[in-house]
């Protein structure tokens, strides 16, 4: 591990460690020692609040900052694509029979997020974060109510905002935010379309990254079934 990225890591998630830390320390305090109880009101809701916003201020730290730190593909859009010719490190991604036919599927492979996708008797990975917004193209957990979509038509559908891609290309073939899906999810599509056009209308600093309103097209990985186990190639260490 670089240690600019050791240092770099280690500076971010102190400084915001000490902050959510304070955000829910405070919040604690605002509901439970609330002062003078005949002039204080309102107390609860704040105090509500800035736990809320230190737990999620935690969240985000773990996902930006840990991740990279352990070798895991960091929540943040993906400049390059790796050519094919250099993903020439095969590593064993799962056995096939423990891949629903059809249905996308995201696992660890040496530490990177693969999405797997079992078509009949054979196998395609790609990325497991979608290009649009870094959000798992897998769903959530299994008991959560975004759940990965069924391949239809040789593509495969962000189940977030409903961008979709090719299958073995990994290339676009539908924008997010389409206008069929955001008549059929009225919060994942309708709403957050016109959330998302808000927030990326106003200038801002260009090092700061505005939401998009496209997809890119995603990483694939060659996939080979061999022996009953999936077989995704990876770039050498």
């Amino acid at each position: 591990m670089s240690p600019i990225l050791a240092f770099l890591g280690v500076t971010i998630l102190g400084t915001w460690g000490l902050a959510a830390i304070a955000l829910v320390a405070g919040g604690i305090i605002l509901i439970f020692f609330p002062g003078d109880a005949q002039t204080s009101s309102g107390h609860i809701l704040p105090g509500v609040i800035m736990i809320i916003a230190g737990g999620g201020m935690a969240a985000v730290m773990s996902g930006i900052v840990m991740g990279p730190l352990l070798g895991q593909d960091p929540p943040i859009p993906i400049k390059k694509l790796i050519p094919v010719s250099k993903l020439t490190r095969w590593v064993k991604a799962g056995s096939l029979r423990d891949f629903e036919d059809g249905l996308p599927k995201e696992v660890r492979v040496k530490s990177k997020r693969v999405l797997i996708i079992r078509m009949g008797d054979k196998a395609y990975a790609m990325g497991a974060l979608c290009s649009h917004a870094r959000l798992p193209l897998g769903g959530l957990a299994p008991l959560a109510p975004i759940k990965p979509e069924p391949v239809r038509d040789g593509c495969v559908m962000c189940p977030f905002h409903g961008a979709r891609f090719e299958l073995e290309t990994g290339k676009v073939v539908r924008e997010p935010f389409d206008s069929q899906f955001n008549s059929q999810h009225p919060i994942l599509g309708g709403l957050q379309s016109k959330l998302w056009k808000l927030l990326s209308a106003p200038p801002v600093p260009p090092m700061i990254p505005k939401p998009s309103m496209k997809a890119e097209t995603q990483q694939t990985y060659p996939c080979k079934v061999e022996g009953g186990d999936i077989m995704v190639a990876l770039p050498p260490k």
